[in-house]
């Protein structure tokens, strides 16, 4: 690791110059955020769903496939891995996908923040292995990291809390924060997946956090019905999704983040291709 590298990124030395002035010119992650809305159709999604879980024990969910084609969108674009820390930019080492668990279906149920970390040649099936596995896990824990944090650092008073969230800032400004913290906390990840459907809402735009260097958070709807145009220029009732990106301007152009997005887009919508490993793929450090 250079000495300028990160626990978590590697430094990018051959970011333009124009590029490298923007976190100077946009300093806060609230200041660079830019949002995006899509609507996914559904229909060839769900057919696909339901032919693959006939007569299958461990059932792939629309959220698996929404996770596997996130965690395939950051293997092909890497440059959407990456993050801005200390006015620098670097390359995630890792694909890591933080999403929110809620315990039980009550009111009254306790929610936590689950981060994974995926292989990029990770397949549908894989990822969702991997992701039962761990929410099952979580569900049956009585804390998690972020919640034992939260616990200590509210049990003392608040101009100490104020001191520490400063030191935490200083730190991970200079990239001096440990691994160890790194890989537990939940805002330190390539993206932030709220599944807002899961709960009966449609997508909305997330804020960007501060703390953290998550460079997009990714809100999925609730699934409904409304009309669509199909590929005959004819009106039809179908189901669909809403998905809203926040992202940080600054990691990457407009023309690279629309690419990104389509291919998201049409892995949701066309779920067989997941099922696959991908082929070569990208350096994601070649831009160092």
């Amino acid at each position: 690791m250079g000495f300028r590298d990160r626990a978590d990124g590697v430094l990018l030395t051959k970011v333009s110059g124009f590029r490298k002035m923007w976190p100077f010119v946009i300093i806060s992650r609230m200041e660079a955020t830019v949002y995006s809305s899509f609507r996914i159709r559904l229909k060839n999604t769900l057919d696909w769903l339901e032919r693959t879980n006939a007569g299958r024990e461990d059932q792939i969910t629309l959220f698996h496939v929404i996770l596997a084609a996130c965690v395939r969108m950051l293997a092909l674009r890497p440059d959407l891995n990456r993050f801005v820390a200390g006015r620098r930019f670097y390359q995630r080492r890792t694909i890591n996908i933080s999403f929110v668990v809620r315990r039980e279906k009550t009111e009254k149920s306790t929610e936590t923040n689950l981060k994974l970390t995926f292989d990029p040649f990770s397949t549908l099936e894989t990822v969702a292995r991997q992701t039962e596995a761990a929410i099952q896990s979580t569900q049956k824990s009585r804390t998690s990291h972020d919640e034992k944090m939260s616990n200590v650092l509210t049990s003392t008073p608040r101009f100490m809390i104020q001191i520490l969230m400063r030191a935490g800032r200083i730190l991970d400004y200079f990239g001096l924060l440990p691994a160890s913290y790194i890989r537990k906390d939940s805002m330190f990840a390539s993206a932030f997946v709220a599944h807002l459907g899961s709960i009966d809402l449609d997508a909305i735009y997330h804020p960007m956090f501060e703390w953290g260097n998550a460079s997009f958070f990714l809100v999925v709807g609730k699934r409904k019905r409304e009309p669509v145009l199909n590929e005959l220029d004819e009106i039809r009732v179908e189901e669909v999704m809403n998905i809203t990106f926040s992202q940080d301007q600054r990691i990457t152009s407009g023309f690279n983040f629309a690419s990104a997005a389509a291919l998201f887009i049409d892995l949701i919508e066309n779920p067989e291709a997941l099922m696959k490993k991908p082929e070569n793929l990208p350096d994601p450090f070649i831009m160092t």
